[in-house]
């Protein structure tokens, strides 16, 4: 039981914590945003959506501890893996359907992983920020 007057929780207490969780970001990453729809113009020719930025710096890539799991859409099936993106707890908002590019990491492998934001954790105390992420398996066949 804490002290009259005081919470469990000391003051600061996140922002002493910060530069813990900041440190175990040894991978980088960009966020982009759809800001447009793609479409098809006079000629037939498609221009692909277009896309703002909304985070570039570091990230930690957790890889979930599940096997890809595999899901109808579209009539076809795809391979999915979860993972969690952790970044800077100060970054500008990032939401559902925001797609994000990891561009480095420990393990040259993952750069180019190319993951779509299924979730935002919150929570009381911040550290850093959240993301649960998907990857399409079955576009790398």
């Amino acid at each position: 039981m804490p002290l009259a007057g005081h919470g469990p929780v000391p003051a600061r207490w996140s922002e002493h914590h910060r530069p813990v969780a900041s440190g175990t970001h040894t991978a980088t990453c960009a966020i982009r945003r759809q800001t447009g729809e793609g479409g098809i113009d006079d000629d037939g020719v498609w221009h692909p959506p277009t896309f703002t930025v909304v985070y570039t710096g570091p990230c930690r890539i957790i890889p979930q501890p599940t096997d890809a799991r595999i899901v109808v859409s579209g009539e076809q099936q795809v391979s999915l893996r979860s993972y969690d993106v952790a970044i800077e707890w100060d970054a500008a908002n990032v939401f559902e359907g925001d797609h994000l590019t990891v561009t480095s990491g420990q393990d040259p492998r993952i750069a180019g992983l190319e993951l779509l934001v299924t979730d935002v954790r919150l929570s009381g105390e911040t550290w850093e920020r959240v993301l649960a992420c998907q990857a399409n398996l079955t576009e790398e066949a």
